[in-house]
């Protein structure tokens, strides 16, 4: 079904979408007992929300850096999740077409 470029936007519509989409929340990186570095929301107990497990020959040679690409680990899945929920609603609004060009 081709897009009607005429069509009307209720952009307030679209607005009350997204926020019910958006969810701020405070996330905290700490190491259990067990050596594996917990992704959780502050305040959530032993929910994790993920888990890194490094093997203990990666330890070895990674020493005190495995918090720090454990770091590095869950930032680049926090802005994959971003960049999908950002073309998730990038695809939902569409660009009229100007009537006149300057």
């Amino acid at each position: 079904m081709p897009y009607d470029i005429d069509k009307e936007i209720d952009f307030d519509l679209e607005a009350e979408r997204f926020a019910k989409m958006a969810k701020e929340t405070t996330l905290e990186l700490i190491e259990n007992d067990k050596g594996q570095l917990l992704l959780r929301e502050t305040g959530s107990g032993d929910d994790a929300l993920m888990t890194i497990d490094f093997s203990d020959k990666l330890k070895e040679l990674l020493g005190s850096d495995t918090h720090a690409i454990g770091q590095h680990m869950i930032q680049a899945a926090i802005q994959v999740i971003m960049q999908k929920q950002i073309s998730r609603w990038h695809a939902q609004v569409y660009d009229k077409e100007p009537t006149r060009y300057s």
